[in-house]
């Protein structure tokens, strides 16, 4: 069917969705996908899987996301030498997997590029949180250069700088997946052809517990001098905001044109960047944020707390 080596896919979701489907079209004969949830009461987990699919429990995380617990059980049980992790929040077609697979046999660990957009109040953080991570990711620019998108990526056991036992161990001590991959992959390339658009929820609520999450994983991980420095440039929108303000939609215009993204957001890149140091402001302090229907703690020290396991909001995530 494929001429390509067998992969392990690794998928946390609660529910059997459309991803699901499209996933299991895009399996080889000899591939795996390892769909995870939390508990028994997981609509997923009393779905009969078609053959090539395991449905695993992973149970409540102590110390970690839920994400992070479910792929720690998914690479212990997988089987194959190659893993592919990916969410359940956008569709992709049948060829994806191929794709994704055939950029790491010929790159090393290879990652797919997230563009994370959407309506409501998210709007105005779309060009900062959206578009400028996403042209830094796509061509290797600053903090971002190496990153490993849990979302849609690639990696084999031997790319691994510690064996997957360890790794595993570490997954349940974290809090970002995605950071920890990158950290313990030596680098990955980003595959500009698969961009990604990932619509993300716009009420208050959702954004504020995305930017808190997003900013504190940054900010505990490797300090929290660069946001304030971007913070506090926004004096210089204070004293001469016309030209700032000019600059700003010009570049992000420009920004949005270079990956191909039609939408009119880049207008707002200058009320969203007046509005980054209340985001660092309110993410150095709050240290409680919401993800995925669970209420997680993460300290300064990067200690990971799980205060509750209530789904009410997992469309927070």
């Amino acid at each position: 069917m494929r001429d390509r080596e067998p992969v392990s896919v690794l998928l946390p979701t609660r529910e059997w969705s459309t991803v699901c489907e499209q996933l299991v079209a895009g399996l080889g004969p000899d591939d795996e996908l390892l769909v995870i949830c939390d508990a028994e009461s997981d609509q997923v987990a009393d779905h009969d899987p078609p053959a090539g699919v395991e449905v695993l429990v992973a149970g409540e995380p102590r110390r970690c996301s839920g994400k992070a617990n479910a792929l720690a059980v998914g690479m212990e049980r997988a089987t194959n030498d190659r893993f592919v992790w990916t969410d359940d929040d956008f569709e992709r077609d049948s060829a994806w997997l191929d794709r994704l697979v055939a950029a790491g046999e010929r790159y090393g660990p290879a990652s797919a590029v997230p563009f994370f957009c959407g309506d409501g109040w998210w709007r105005p953080f779309e060009p900062w949180f959206g578009a400028l991570f996403t042209l830094c990711f796509a061509f290797q620019l600053g903090g971002v250069a190496d990153t490993a998108w849990g979302g849609g990526v690639t990696f084999t056991r031997d790319e691994l700088t510690v064996d997957v036992p360890t790794f595993c161990a570490e997954l349940r001590d974290v809090l970002s997946d995605d950071y920890l991959l990158t950290q313990r992959l030596p680098s990955v390339h980003a595959i500009r052809a698969m961009l990604t658009t990932v619509e993300v929820v716009g009420d208050p609520r959702a954004v504020s517990n995305r930017l808190v999450r997003f900013t504190r994983i940054v900010g505990v991980n490797e300090g929290w001098v660069g946001m304030t420095l971007l913070s506090c440039a926004v004096v210089v929108a204070v004293v001469a905001p016309l030209a700032l303000a000019l600059a700003l939609t010009v570049g992000f215009a420009a920004t949005y044109a270079a990956l191909g993204i039609r939408r009119a957001t880049f207008l707002l890149a200058f009320p969203g960047f007046l509005l980054l140091p209340i985001v660092t402001l309110v993410s150095f302090v709050r240290t409680d944020f919401e993800w995925a229907g669970r209420h997680y703690r993460f300290a300064h020290d990067g200690t990971v707390t799980v205060l509750d396991a209530s789904r009410e909001h997992a469309a927070d995530d």
